[in-house]
C-alpha cells in the first residue's frame, strides 16, 4: 500500500475512533498505565489575553524551552502521546527538564487550568490525526499543529 493510500485508512480510521475512556485529570499518578491518549489543557478562568502575554515574556527570558505561540484562546495546548502520557504532562506541568519544548505551566501560569485525557487503542499514526483534528477545532493558544512540524 502506498502513502497516500496508508494516509487515507489513518484517516478513515481516526474518523471512526472513540476514546475507550475520557477524564479529567486529577492527579498525575491516574497516568501511570496509560500510553496512548490526546490531551487538552484549559484555562478555566481569567484573561486569556494575558494569559497568552505572560507566556510570550515568560518564553523571551529563554530559561526553558517553550512551545509555539499562536494566539489566545481558552485551549491552551493539544497534545499527544503513544510512549506514555504522563512524562510529557510533567513537562508541561513544569516538573520536567529545562530543554523539552513545553508549556512549564508552573513557572509563569497563575490561574487555574484543567487537563483532559481521552485514552485510545488506536496506532501512533492515527491517534497524531486525532490530535490534529482536536487542535483545528480547539485552536489552542499554543504549540505546533500537525505531525510534520
Amino acid at each position: 500500500m502506498g502513502y497516500i493510500d496508508t494516509l487515507i485508512q489513518n484517516c478513515n480510521a481516526a474518523k471512526l475512533a472513540v476514546p475507550r475512556r475520557e477524564f479529567v485529570l486529577k492527579d498525575l499518578a491516574e497516568l501511570d498505565h496509560i500510553s496512548h491518549a490526546v490531551y487538552i489543557i484549559e484555562q478555566l478562568e481569567g484573561d486569556i489575553t494575558a494569559a497568552y502575554q505572560d507566556f510570550s515574556q515568560y518564553k523571551k527570558k529563554k530559561e526553558r524551552k517553550c512551545v509555539k505561540l499562536n494566539s489566545p484562546s481558552n485551549t491552551m495546548y493539544v497534545g499527544s502521546s503513544t510512549t506514555g502520557v504522563k512524562k510529557q504532562l510533567q513537562q508541561h506541568v513544569g516538573d520536567g527538564y529545562h530543554g523539552t519544548h513545553a508549556l512549564h505551566l508552573k513557572h509563569w501560569f497563575k490561574g487555574n487550568y484543567q487537563i483532559t485525557i481521552k485514552v485510545y487503542d488506536e496506532p501512533k499514526d492515527v491517534i497524531q490525526i486525532i490530535q490534529d483534528d482536536i487542535s483545528d477545532s480547539l485552536k489552542p493558544a499554543f504549540g505546533e499543529q500537525g505531525g510534520n512540524k
